[in-house]
């Protein structure tokens, strides 16, 4: 199943760069900063199950030959 987040080439970069920011932008305060990064987290991984949800009903179209019931 192809999701669409997979492949995207600017996902790995965008990823690390929004890390790389938390890490130099937040002050020294750990819980704080562990709360940003399981924010993102959280974030990241329901826009990647939303965009898996919609690839399979696309790919579930597909294979009905596009008729809804």
């Amino acid at each position: 199943m192809v999701t669409g987040t997979s492949n995207s080439p600017k996902q790995p970069i965008d990823t690390y760069t929004r890390l790389a920011h938390l890490l130099h932008t937040t002050p020294p305060d750990r819980e704080a900063l562990l709360d940003r990064v399981y924010e993102e987290l959280l974030a990241r991984e329901s826009r990647a199950y939303a965009a898996g949800w919609s690839d399979a009903l696309t790919e579930a179209r597909r294979a009905r030959g596009g008729r809804r019931p």
